[in-house]
């Protein structure tokens, strides 16, 4: 293969009225959110809720747009406690995998409780239209960069022998039915575009993530899962609990505790630039990205579109290190506009850049790829 400068990030065509129309097919504001809130009973952030010790209503309000489940998490002791998440490594950290990231590795500082983050190379390759090349390289990138901003906890991919496994016992109590009514809002959006994989490969990557959530419990017997996650993906813990259901009823007692529990803290929404309704790492023009140049950061966040201000405010909201007091000044200085705002603006692209020095470091200009290195 050849030598790896710089790999070329996916540029969507698709003709405007196209376009217009699939995003009103998947438009996900406010109301999206509000209406899936509702559909499913998910529970607005109160007093009622912790995430082991940290208890605060307003800083969960701000990093969590509502729970399921999350009033049930400290019901057991720590040691059954597990926190997942994940991402698909198919482009160069946008906002949305930044938000996640950051946030697990804030929580395994501050709480203790064991972790887990999974780089879905394999479950990536089946759900979208992207080169496996491409994608092992951007797994061995994330790695390396995940571990530069201090996550202790476990950190795999999806070439891993326990999730093979966990993946036949999950798979063996889904049906198609079960992933036909549970699927990503964005799907048909992605059609559109070009990048969305074929029905039964994006099932397989479905019944990986279930597999990723519930390997704590099957395999160290962690009776409470919380899952970070965005509420577009509201359906993977359904999902799973939904299997915990038919463990318990076809299997009682031999792959998982009888009290095991899959909870979730929703994150708040990040929308995409240019109209998309949210950022996609398989849409570059959607978001604002590591991979982006200084001078491209400092296009998007200091000097934006008008429409684009409330990004920005977003992103310093979710995807930053700054605690909730300069969060909260952001947010008034974004009411206010003018200089004040400004200030915070160049405060974060500076922040900003930062991780992309962080993420620039994980460069592999000798990389190659060779299949067999999946089955290592």
């Amino acid at each position: 293969m050849k030598k790896h400068k710089k790999l070329p990030l996916f540029k969507a065509q698709i003709p405007k009225e196209n376009l217009n129309h699939a995003l009103k097919e998947a438009k996900m504001d406010q109301n999206f959110v509000q209406n899936i809130i509702l559909k499913e009973g998910y529970s607005p952030i109160g007093k009622s809720v912790a995430i082991g010790p940290l208890s605060d209503v307003s800083f969960l309000k701000n990093k969590f747009s509502c729970h399921y489940n999350l009033n049930k998490f400290n019901e057991v002791p720590r040691s059954k406690q597990h926190f997942v998440t994940g991402f698909g490594p198919t482009n160069a950290p946008t906002a949305g995998t930044l938000s996640i990231i950051l946030r697990a590795v804030f929580f395994e500082k501050k709480t203790g409780i064991d972790s887990t983050i999974i780089i879905s190379n394999l479950g990536a390759f089946n759900s979208r239209n992207i080169a496996l090349d491409k994608i092992e390289y951007l797994t061995e990138r994330f790695a390396k960069f995940i571990r530069s901003l201090g996550f202790k906890g476990e950190l795999r991919t999806h070439n891993n022998f326990n999730l093979l496994v966990a993946s036949s016992l999950t798979s063996k109590v889904l049906t198609i039915k079960d992933f036909l009514e549970n699927e990503e809002v964005t799907t048909n959006l992605y059609k559109k575009l070009g990048i969305q994989g074929k029905d039964f490969p994006t099932f397989i990557d479905a019944n990986f993530t279930v597999a990723d959530i519930l390997l704590p419990a099957i395999l160290k017997k962690k009776e409470r899962i919380l899952v970070f996650v965005g509420i577009e993906e509201y359906y993977f813990p359904k999902l799973a609990n939904l299997v915990i259901q038919r463990f318990n009823r076809d299997y009682p007692k031999q792959f998982i505790s009888e009290n095991t529990l899959v909870a979730a803290a929703f994150g708040h929404l990040i929308e995409g630039l240019n109209g998309f309704p949210k950022m996609s790492k398989s849409i570059p023009e959607s978001s604002i990205n590591l991979d982006d140049s200084p001078e491209e950061l400092e296009q998007k966040i200091l000097r934006c579109d008008p429409r684009d201000e409330k990004i920005i405010l977003q992103m310093i909201n979710l995807v930053s290190d700054w605690d909730l007091k300069k969060i909260m000044k952001a947010n008034k200085a974004f009411k206010k506009g003018g200089n004040e705002w400004l200030k915070f603006k160049k405060d974060y692209l500076q922040y900003f850049l930062s991780l992309k020095k962080l993420w620039d470091k994980t460069e592999n200009k000798k990389y190659r790829f060779k299949v067999d290195s999946l089955f290592k």
